[in-house]
């Protein structure tokens, strides 16, 4: 999920409680739209699927700059891309 890094990469230049602050929100935003609709057909429950897919991703994310270390179940991929984040949070 390229939108995910996109909207991390656009955090760099803001405050921790900001940072933390919209994953927040995107986190809640993201488990909304996972728990709502109908699922009656193939193509709503793949939606459904992957809303649920990246309130996961975001949460782990939210967690890591919360808490300054990965959670449990977070991706490689993710530590990584987190990781670059936080580095260039600190230059």
């Amino acid at each position: 999920m390229k939108e995910i890094e996109v909207l991390l990469r656009s955090l760099v230049d803001v405050d921790r409680d900001m940072l933390i602050s919209v994953l927040s929100m995107e986190v809640q935003t993201a488990t909304k739209i996972a728990m709502s609709g109908h699922q009656r057909t193939a193509w709503q429950r793949a939606k459904r699927q992957r809303a649920v897919e990246r309130a996961a991703r975001l949460a782990h994310i939210l967690a890591y700059f919360r808490d300054g270390e990965a959670p449990p179940g977070m991706s490689e991929d993710d530590r990584e891309l987190c990781a670059q984040i936080a580095e260039k949070r600190s230059l």
